[in-house]
């Protein structure tokens, strides 16, 4: 009897201590970067409601999930193990950052992606880029024009937050255009976008939403991001 007793109090002390190991350890993903509250050279004033009275979101942005092996991962999400994941706090102001890359060779915008992000209550619209990441200031404004020729341009939605990458082109060596015209997205509150200019080192694209409302701006290697809260 003794030594029945003796037996189960060594498999119950085994059982606790099993129990113990699996609750220890650090509460983040392993491999998935967190977010920087503000990217190098970043400016931006503080956050301001819309014209419709909604609030802003909040200062600290929302957490990327980790990719789930076999399954896709969200537009412009970190990877695990990503080397470069910057981001700046959420504004509607204007934001300027600052990145003087040598040139040549000119840094080239590839292409432009965007996805919604209903669970992470944004919009998000990625700029592809070959070679070093560009400058770049983001701002909300009444009408968009073209650069240089100062044409009125079409974009979809009803409110627009132009982008100025610098320096930057969106053509290659042999004026092969990689970004032109406008496209329309029927997302959350992303409603399109249009190239405005690729002129001098500088590539203009409009982003239309349907209200002022809150954005952040992050950049991975190769590529730069804009979330809009939606």
């Amino acid at each position: 009897m003794n030594l029945h007793l003796s037996r189960l109090g060594i498999v119950v002390a085994a059982v606790t201590v099993a129990a113990t190991a699996g609750c220890g350890g650090d509460a983040g993903t392993p491999g998935t970067p967190g977010p920087v509250p503000g990217a190098p050279g970043t400016s931006s004033s503080a956050p301001s409601p819309g014209p419709s009275g909604r609030p802003s979101p909040p200062s600290s942005p929302p957490s990327a999930r980790p990719a789930t092996p076999g399954a896709s991962t969200p537009v412009g999400t970190p990877a695990p193990g990503a080397a470069h994941w910057t981001v700046s706090p959420w504004t509607s102001g204007p934001t300027t950052v600052v990145h003087r890359p040598a040139v040549p060779p000119v840094p080239v915008v590839l292409r432009i992606r965007a996805a919604a992000h209903p669970r992470e209550g944004f919009d998000r619209l990625v700029f592809d880029i070959r070679g070093a990441l560009p400058g770049y200031t983001v701002r909300y404004v009444d009408e968009v024009r073209t650069d240089p020729s100062d044409r009125p341009v079409a974009v979809p939605g009803r409110r627009f937050l132009l982008v100025v990458l610098s320096p930057a082109q969106a053509h290659e060596d042999d004026g092969t255009a990689t970004l032109s015209g406008a496209r329309r997205l029927d997302l959350s509150m992303m409603r399109g976008y249009a190239v405005a200019g690729d002129f001098e080192g500088h590539v203009s694209v409009a982003i239309g939403l349907d209200d002022v409302v809150g954005y952040r701006v992050g950049e991975l290697t190769g590529r730069i991001f804009i979330d809009v809260a939606a």
